[in-house]
């Protein structure tokens, strides 16, 4: 174990959080506070537009011109950034592609002093609207959380104005936020190697994140199949406008959609219920121009009592923490800027996911499907890659969750769906490495099980050399090379092509 004295590693990656909340916290403290908020809130929303550009359907020649929009040189490409303002008129209205085009150009602006100031790999990120977009994907949880920041750090005068924000606020995140959440997690992998006795924390890494950037779950909505009883509730959607991206309505059917999704566990009838009936209720009497919420106190104060919502809930609505470390773990939908609370109808419906997650996590039930889900989602993954599934889940007594064939080797997939609340364990490194250290042991000896049990898949008519591996649904820190976490099962054939078989 690491011996802890004022230089140590520990108290460097300890100093450099503090140093980083507290360079946050001063350079937001001249800042407005109610100027601030809203134009984040703005910025927020024209960023969640941009990325979701992506889904919808354009002419192959209008998307080459939309992606590959040359962000950085704007003054040099005023004839496509006219067609592609022109083209997006067509589909949104004026404010939307007023908000495209003060982000683009609020990102040039960015980008250009990047350059002048000897960051050129950072500008390179706004090279294009294709770029631009990959990046605002990778912060968007930094995004969310610096907007919670903003209430109780900014006790100044200097106002925010609509042109500013990316310039005044996104340097913060890259220069401050990453590198205190860099540091946070470096902790993590730190704590958990020492309690692992593993070594060099600096050759091990900790992939928390899933694709597109999200937190790992059980089960994610697209991985459910819809019954009987869902698709009869998806029958009650509401008829959405083509020229919005986000609206009330929208939210309302993602709620509709995760209760249709997760039929067989009645989510109507458990905390999410009254959740949903919450937002269904804000979403209705408390939105402006299809976007923005915003509630007056006296309003949620009795609106919370009226549909008896039970503190726990009430606590999560809103973030009453003081740091930025503790922004990036809340998912609460609510802002609180003297005495209304604001939101959107996207934070609402983040808010949404999270509380089912929370929800379901509860039901036993549900717990013991999800293992099968994860089984079947592991299964996908590899047969996308080209690997051969076999249809064995059990031979005698023993049982196997994914049987994959490739290139003359068997491998046996065990499938670990062990519940992590990473905002909880994140917290505290030291919370963190034993729990880590817990389920870093309990699937080493699984894999040391099934290589005693291996000859029961040898003998059922299957040849060619056997090799074992755990896939954690969750994130765990290790140096073991045949435990991967799911967010890595994309790389399966890379990472695992090094592997020898185990002598006995």
């Amino acid at each position: 174990m690491e011996i802890l004295g004022p230089d140590s590693p520990t108290d460097a990656l300890n100093a450099r959080i503090a140093r980083e909340e507290q360079i946050i916290s001063e350079t937001l403290s001249k800042f407005d506070r109610a100027t601030a908020t809203f134009a984040w809130l703005d910025t927020i929303r024209a960023v969640e537009e941009t990325v979701n550009l992506l889904t919808v359907e354009w002419e192959t020649e209008f998307a080459a011109a939309l992606f590959g929009l040359p962000v950085l040189q704007l003054t040099l490409s005023t004839s496509q950034f006219q067609r592609v303002r022109l083209g997006l008129a067509k589909r949104f209205d004026d404010k939307y592609v007023a908000r495209f085009t003060s982000l683009v150009m609020q990102f040039n602006a960015l980008g250009i002093s990047l350059r002048q100031h000897g960051q050129p790999l950072l500008a390179s990120s706004f090279t294009t609207l294709g770029t631009l977009i990959a990046y605002l994907q990778s912060r968007r949880r930094a995004c969310v959380a610096l907007l919670h920041r903003l209430p109780d750090a900014c006790t100044g005068d200097v106002v925010v104005g609509s042109v500013d924000p990316v310039v005044v606020f996104f340097p913060i995140i890259e220069f401050h936020a990453i590198p205190l959440t860099s540091a946070r997690n470096a902790l993590l992998i730190r704590a958990s190697t020492d309690q692992l006795d593993i070594g060099d924390g600096s050759a091990v890494e900790f992939a928390s994140l899933d694709a597109l950037f999200l937190e790992p779950e059980r089960s994610r909505i697209t991985e459910m199949e819809l019954d009987e009883k869902g698709r009869s509730t998806l029958t009650r959607a509401e008829k959405l406008r083509p020229d919005r991206l986000f609206s009330a309505a929208e939210l309302r059917n993602d709620l509709l959609l995760l209760e249709a999704a997760y039929s067989e566990f009645d989510l109507s009838k458990t905390e999410f219920g009254r959740a949903a009936a919450l937002i269904r209720n804000i979403s209705r009497n408390f939105v402006d121009r299809d976007f923005w919420v915003k509630i007056p106190e006296r309003d949620m104060m009795k609106l919370l009592k009226r549909m008896e919502i039970s503190p726990d809930l009430q606590d999560a609505l809103v973030f009453r923490g003081t740091s930025y470390s503790e922004s990036t773990d809340t998912y609460a939908p609510l802002v609180q800027v003297n005495d209304v609370f604001y939101s959107t109808v996207t934070l609402l419906s983040r808010f949404a996911y999270y509380w089912r997650a929370r929800t379901l996590d509860k039901i036993k039930r549900f717990q013991i499907r999800s293992g099968f889900i994860f089984e079947k989602a592991v299964a996908n993954e590899l047969r996308e890659q080209g690997f051969e599934i076999k249809d064995i889940k059990r031979i005698g007594r023993h049982e196997f969750d994914v049987i994959a064939l490739d290139d003359g080797v068997i491998w046996n997939i065990q499938c670990k769906n062990n519940f992590l609340d990473l905002g909880y364990l994140e917290a505290s490194p030291e919370r963190f490495a034993r729990y880590n250290h817990r389920l870093v042991r309990l699937y080493e000896r699984a894999l040391d099980k099934d290589r005693r049990r291996e000859h029961v898949l040898a003998g059922h008519t299957l040849s060619g050399d056997i090799e074992h591996v755990v896939v954690s649904r969750f994130p765990v820190i290790c140096s073991n090379l045949r435990i991967l976490p799911f967010s890595l099962i994309d790389q399966f054939r890379s990472r695992m092509s090094s592997l020898s078989k185990p002598t006995a």
